[in-house]
């Protein structure tokens, strides 16, 4: 049995209606890859700046979680995670950023990341599939058939408005151009939630229910459209899976 663990870097804290029902950002990672508590180690960087050291012998894997924050804030936490993550490279451990690690991977890399001019988005996330997502190692098995797009859950305020320019494009939305990409073969950026359920997206939708309302969205339409399948789940087995193969 490995004694290599996938690190989680909390970079925030569930809204609290969605902590008390569903407990905090590493619990939901955790519970979607079917994991042993045992087998991962999670940081909250945003409460205390502790990393562990770049040791491909003990760490199988890194998770970059969402945020409250805002990229653009360039807060301590924020930057000196940056600075941690370069360390990683050159190596070839598998790193999956999430909403705000997505973005924070694409400043790392010389990307922008910058309030989206679209606008807002939450809900029920169609992804529309690059043609190198049919051939991307954690893509590639959940693509069936002539599938073109796949179901996520996303909300957001932010995105990468200028990818890196070394980055493979694997997913677009109608209002992120850039909303999945991966870097070498063993570094990703994800906008949407895959750790996300439908209870989980729904608490998030009411806690943004004025919001929405005044930017022109129906908080009760966005919720009516999430009883579907989505593939987070998947997407985050595999993930371990590429992890602990290596």
């Amino acid at each position: 049995m490995t004694n290599k663990v996938i690190i989680i870097i909390q970079t925030g804290q569930a809204i609290p209606s969605a902590l008390e029902k569903h407990g905090d950002f590493n619990d939901w990672f955790i519970k979607a890859m079917n994991i042993d508590r045992s087998q991962t180690k999670t940081f909250r960087v945003f409460d205390k700046l502790i990393f562990p050291k770049p040791d491909s012998n003990k760490i199988a894997g890194i998770i970059i979680t969402g945020s409250a924050s805002m990229v653009t804030q360039e807060l301590e936490w924020s930057e000196k995670t940056i600075e941690w993550l370069k360390s990683f490279l050159h190596l070839d451990i598998p790193i999956l950023g999430v909403c705000y690690g997505h973005q924070l991977i694409a400043k790392m890399l010389g990307g922008k990341v910058d309030w989206n001019p679209l606008g807002r988005e939450i809900g029920r996330t169609s992804v529309q599939l690059e043609p190198q997502a049919q051939h991307d190692v954690l893509f590639k098995d959940l693509i069936k058939f002539d599938c073109q797009s796949l179901d996520f859950y996303s909300t957001h305020l932010q995105s990468v408005i200028e990818p890196p320019y070394d980055v493979t494009l694997l997913g677009v939305t109608n209002l992120d151009p850039c909303h999945c990409f991966r870097y070498k073969n063993h570094i990703w950026g994800l906008q949407f939630h895959p750790e996300f359920n439908s209870e989980i997206i729904s608490e998030y939708i009411h806690a943004r229910s004025d919001e929405l309302i005044i930017e022109g969205i129906d908080p009760n339409a966005r919720i009516g459209e999430i009883n579907c399948q989505t593939f987070g789940i998947e997407l985050l087995k595999k993930f371990k899976d590429i992890c602990f193969s290596i």
